[in-house]
């Protein structure tokens, strides 16, 4: 889910919300890929995407978890 905080009419920022669903969808369609081609260049992109989805979901966990304490 992409959100956003607009200012004055306009998108100053952008942020992606990641799910765990998200993760697994990810983590499946490699899974799937490497299944049938362990070698393709698919399963690397699907691998790189799988890759960027866990980071990306960590980096936004490890945010929340600043944001909340900062608020205390």
């Amino acid at each position: 889910m992409i959100t956003g905080r607009a200012h004055a009419g306009r998108m100053t920022e952008s942020h992606v919300h990641l799910t765990d669903d998200d993760v697994r969808a990810a983590r499946r369609a490699w899974l799937a890929a490497h299944e049938e081609d362990p070698d393709s260049g698919r399963t690397a992109r699907l691998h790189d995407g799988y890759r960027r989805v866990v980071n990306a979901q960590a980096q936004q966990i490890a945010d929340d978890f600043r944001a909340r304490r900062a608020e205390r």
